[in-house]
């Protein structure tokens, strides 16, 4: 899947802006859950490195849903998710029919 997720990203229009950065850390801001979150932009890719209060792979799950539900374009999204013991990762990628598209490294612990 990380395979695909490269090859996708290769074919669309990476976009990083303050309006999408803005919209990605104003919702994560208010979940209690977050002890710490941090986000930078790195050739037009998000990586969002979140600390839980309380780690588990089901409430980064649970966060990562809310992430896609509310990012997500209509046209495609595609995620791949790997557990790395104490933390787990997403590679993320959602595109519109234009081709801009949103690419993330989630990383929760």
């Amino acid at each position: 899947m990380y395979k695909v997720i490269n090859e996708y990203t290769s074919k669309v229009n990476l976009q990083a802006n303050d309006e999408i950065y803005n919209k990605i850390y104003s919702f994560l801001k208010d979940i209690t859950e977050i002890k710490k979150l941090s986000i930078s932009v790195s050739f037009n890719r998000y990586v969002l490195d979140i600390k839980l209060h309380n780690y588990s792979v089901d409430l980064a799950s649970e966060i990562f849903n809310m992430i896609n539900s509310n990012i997500s374009y209509t046209y495609s999204s595609l995620f791949v998710r790997f557990n790395e013991g104490k933390c787990v990762r997403y590679r993320y990628i959602t595109s519109n029919e234009n081709k801009d598209a949103i690419y993330c490294d989630i990383i929760f612990s």
